[in-house]
C-alpha cells in the first residue's frame, strides 16, 4: 500500500526479445510499464486472457492486433481489449514505444518469483 515509484520495481524482459516491463499487482488490479525497442520483432502470434485491458501508449508508436483489427496507437491513444479477446503486438514504430498497460485482475503470473500456471492462452499466426 501507498505511494511508490516505478523504479522501486524490478525492469524485467518481457515475453519478446527487445522488450521489458515492470508490474505492481493487487488481487483485483494489475498495472504494467512497458517498453518496446525499436526493432523488436514479432511473430503474429496472439494471446487472450479473462481480464479486460487497457493499453496506453506514452511514447512512440505501437500497432496492436485486437480480435482481427488492427492499428497504430500513438501517445495518449488507448486500445481497449475486453476479456476473452486474442489480441497482440503486431509491430512497433522506429523509435520503440513505452506504455502503461491496466488489467482488470491480479495478474500475479506477471511478477517475479510467479511459479503458478500463467493466465495467458496462445495461438499461433495460423491459428
Amino acid at each position: 500500500m501507498g505511494f511508490h515509484k516505478w523504479d522501486d520495481f524490478p525492469r524485467r524482459p518481457n515475453i519478446r526479445k527487445g522488450t521489458w516491463r515492470r508490474v505492481i499487482a493487487t488481487e483485483n488490479l494489475t498495472v504494467q510499464r512497458g517498453e518496446m525497442e525499436p526493432g523488436t520483432e514479432f511473430d503474429d502470434s496472439l494471446h487472450r486472457h479473462p481480464e479486460d485491458q487497457f493499453v496506453i501508449v506514452l511514447e512512440g508508436r505501437m500497432r496492436l492486433k485486437i480480435d482481427g483489427e488492427e492499428g497504430w496507437l500513438e501517445p495518449g491513444d488507448v486500445g481497449v481489449i475486453p476479456g476473452g479477446v486474442y489480441h497482440g503486438g503486431v509491430d512497433v514504430g522506429p523509435e520503440g514505444a513505452e506504455y502503461f498497460e491496466v488489467i482488470s485482475g491480479g495478474r500475479m503470473d506477471y511478477l517475479p518469483g510467479y511459479v503458478g500456471p500463467p493466465k495467458n492462452e496462445f495461438k499461433g499466426p495460423e491459428g
